[in-house]
């Protein structure tokens, strides 16, 4: 992904399309793993969010249930490469259901990487990290996807820390 830049657009544009995805999925992740709370997470899940137009969906599991759902979601779809894996999160590409790309992430609850859901909120309950997070996302607009993701990481990471954007 280095040479790939990054274009963001709104999430009212695609709305629709998002939440037609998203209830394709859920359906199908839920078949999987009945168990599993399936949240939609990322930018499409915030209104008035800028997106880059993909789906996110956070499918959380019990500490004992990890190992077995992960062996489930790897048998049906394909590794997310460019992500990190541990004992308590595996990152999966499920392709594109209509028009929208759809990555799932499945997290070990109470793990270290389990702040999804309060990220969605955090963004969701505070217009000005939400602004913040944003003006980010039009800084880099059009520039190297790989380095957007250092800088969006950096800013997810403090404004989590902080409960905000200050």
């Amino acid at each position: 992904m280095d040479d790939c830049i990054v274009v963001f657009v709104r999430e009212t544009e695609i709305r629709e399309s998002v939440c037609a995805a998203f209830d394709e999925t859920r359906a199908l992740l839920e078949a999987l793993l009945p168990q599993a709370r399936i949240e939609h997470v990322g930018s499409t899940a915030v209104p008035g969010s800028i997106t880059k137009g993909d789906l996110d969906i956070c499918v959380l599991v019990a500490p004992g249930a990890f190992e077995s759902a992960d062996d489930v979601l790897a048998r049906r779809f394909r590794r997310n490469a460019g992500s990190d894996r541990s004992g308590s999160f595996a990152s999966f590409v499920a392709g594109a259901v209509g028009r929208v790309p759809v990555g799932i992430q499945l997290v070990r609850c109470g793990g270290p990487e389990d702040d999804f859901l309060r990220w969605r909120d955090l963004l969701r309950g505070s217009p000005q990290t939400l602004e913040a997070y944003n003006d980010l996302k039009r800084q880099w607009h059009g520039r190297p996807h790989d380095q957007y993701r250092r800088a969006k990481s950096r800013f997810i990471e403090g404004a989590l820390a902080r409960g905000g954007p200050d």
